[in-house]
């Protein structure tokens, strides 16, 4: 955990709000929050972030609204945190950009561990080669800025999850990882129910790296069982 790490608390639910506050504090982290969405993009813009906890049903600016401006100034990682809680409604969360998703009600326990757990793997470690490289230069990944290139041309940023599972897969290349496995490299439970997780990962890392499921140059799946890295990891 980074103590000094700053946490901004977005929950229209005045006691909600002053609780998950309680919470963060007694943990060692400083606390912004706010009530509805334009005053959350207003606070993030004048203080700033380490994490961004986001309830999705706010006013004057929906949730949505809110992830999609904080993804245009940057990549502060964001837990959401909702009464929709759907598979469907948890997969769009991730989709648009979050790096996790809690559905109300949660136990405030396990919300400061996630929090715990996104902040430590966001983190740059210095037993994480800066650069990974895959099947010849096909695609390259900055690890610090979670920025990749393509050999063919093109390029983005992956989210915080998904480079997390792509380097997860990459230190046992050719090796089967179950998905259980692969959850704990995103920061979720592992007997977490919602395990389509890892699928939905996998799925945004194929299209935006070119992979296909069909015939995988990256990332096969292994039916019954979870996903392996098939393309060669680079000298570096």
């Amino acid at each position: 955990m980074s103590p000094e790490a700053r946490i901004l608390v977005v929950e229209d639910e005045p006691q909600l709000r002053a609780l998950l506050r309680l919470y963060l504090e007694r943990e060692g982290y400083r606390v912004t929050d706010a009530g509805d969405g334009a005053a959350a993009v207003a606070a993030f813009d004048a203080h700033g972030a380490d994490l961004v906890i986001l309830d999705l049903m706010l006013p004057t600016m929906q949730g949505e609204a809110v992830l999609a401006e904080l993804r245009e100034r940057g990549s502060v990682p964001i837990l959401i945190t909702s009464a929709k809680r759907t598979d469907a409604d948890r997969i769009a969360g991730l989709r648009a950009g979050a790096d996790d998703y809690l559905a109300k009600p949660f136990n405030p326990h396990e919300l400061t561990a996630r929090v715990e757990a996104i902040l430590r793997r966001a983190s740059p470690s210095s037993e994480t080669d800066p650069v990974l490289s895959l099947a010849g230069g096909r695609v390259t990944l900055d690890v610090g800025s979670r920025r990749y290139s393509l050999g063919g041309g093109g390029g983005g940023r992956l989210t915080r999850s998904e480079a997390a599972l792509l380097m997860a897969l990459a230190r046992r290349p050719g090796s089967v990882q179950t998905r259980e496995q692969l959850l704990e490299a995103v920061a979720r439970r592992p007997d977490e129910v919602f395990d389509r997780v890892v699928d939905m990962h996998v799925a945004n890392l194929r299209r935006k790296l070119g992979d296909d499921a069909g015939e995988p140059w990256l990332i096969e799946t292994v039916p019954g069982t979870g996903y392996r890295l098939v393309a060669e990891r680079d000298s570096t």
